[in-house]
């Protein structure tokens, strides 16, 4: 089953899943920015990419240290995408053994190769142009990461040693990760100038989308397709079903049905309109109409309970919302810069891809 986009919108970037799969996306250094797969094969040296599945089409049995691609003589190993990849299958909840998914788990397998490509040819450069990483740099981001996981550090080494990892490959990935965002707002960012008069009209046309609201605590149930939901949301309603009693008899979401139905604390500036909207109208302790989470081949129904709203529901100034919206109408132009960037890093580059 695919997963909630958690739920909507930005706030599926998710990144807002279980502890785990939060590491995951944080080790997986596939960067969501990456140029589709298939890019590969214009510009430079680069060979096409062959299809990442085996002669039956099925997803790849991954062997250790087996060579997928070559970046001007830097290995991606088979290994490399298989744990890149596994917060993605995870967080689309695809099934490697299920026939009718094979194709977007190969698709997923081929992303992360290329934003792997990527991560190297900018590394690389990083290192050409001789960019500087501090290590207290480095220090402050597993701080960072300590601090929104809640994990100690024995916490955060156990959860690496889980992962096949340790505090000291953590701290490689952290520095070439610190490295290319160094570069990147150096030949990239500071490229892309905003006009003052793009940001006021952003403001006065998304004005209710900046209340001075920073996060959102709210539970979820998540009902399966089988279940006549409006009747359960009857019962939660009319006070015969508690919203906690509903989320363990039905909810079908792992990463919040141990827990009553509670998700994450949801930023504000990182949840999509439709959110946003559903939201304002509740107060703490309100429980939503029912609605669809989008599905490929079931009608998913869910509803959510307003636990808090933190911060002031009052409507910020253009001033106060002026850095938010810049950031806002600064991504596509990013993504569109950096992938001018990377295929000019392509064209001078030797990349062979093997595939799997």
């Amino acid at each position: 089953m695919k997963p909630l986009p958690l739920l909507a919108g930005r706030l599926d970037k998710d990144t807002r899943l279980k502890k785990r799969i939060l590491l995951f996306l944080l080790l997986g250094i596939c960067m969501a920015t990456a140029v589709p797969a298939q890019s590969a094969s214009r510009g430079g040296n680069v060979q096409p990419s062959k299809p990442i599945a085996d002669s039956k089409g099925a997803p790849p049995s991954m062997t250790v240290g087996k060579i997928v691609a070559v970046v001007n003589g830097e290995r991606i190993t088979a290994l490399d995408i298989e744990r890149m990849a596994r917060a993605e299958i995870i967080r689309h909840r695809l099934n490697p053994n299920n026939p009718e998914q094979r194709a977007r788990i190969n698709e997923i397998y081929q992303q992360i190769l290329d934003a792997q490509i990527n991560d190297i040819l900018v590394y690389q450069e990083a290192l050409r142009l001789k960019t500087e990483m501090p290590e207290n740099e480095v220090d402050k981001e597993i701080t960072r990461i300590m601090q929104q996981q809640k994990l100690s550090p024995a916490e955060l080494e156990k959860q690496l040693k889980q992962e096949g990892m340790d505090m000291k490959s953590l701290r490689e990935q952290i520095r070439k990760g610190l490295l290319r965002q160094r570069l990147l707002a150096g030949m990239v960012a500071r490229k892309i100038i905003l006009n003052k008069d793009e940001v006021a009209k952003y403001y006065e046309a998304n004005k209710e989308s900046f209340r001075a609201i920073t996060e959102v605590r709210m539970a979820i149930i998540v009902y399966p397709p089988d279940v006549n939901a409006e009747a359960a949301s009857q019962r939660i309603r009319s006070g015969r079903l508690s919203f906690e009693e509903a989320v363990r008899q039905y909810s079908i979401d792992p990463a919040t049905r141990q827990n009553k139905g509670v998700m994450p604390p949801a930023p504000w500036n990182e949840m999509s309109p439709e959110w946003r909207e559903r939201v304002t109208a509740m107060n703490p302790g309100d429980v939503s109409d029912l609605f669809i989470i989008p599905h490929e081949r079931f009608q998913i129904k869910a509803q959510i309970k307003l636990l808090e709203k933190v911060g002031d529901d009052k409507v910020r100034s253009l001033a106060e919302a002026t850095q938010e919206i810049e950031a806002i109408l600064r991504e596509p132009l990013l993504r569109a810069r950096f992938a001018e960037y990377t295929q000019g890093l392509r064209s001078r580059a030797i990349v062979d891809i093997k595939g799997l």
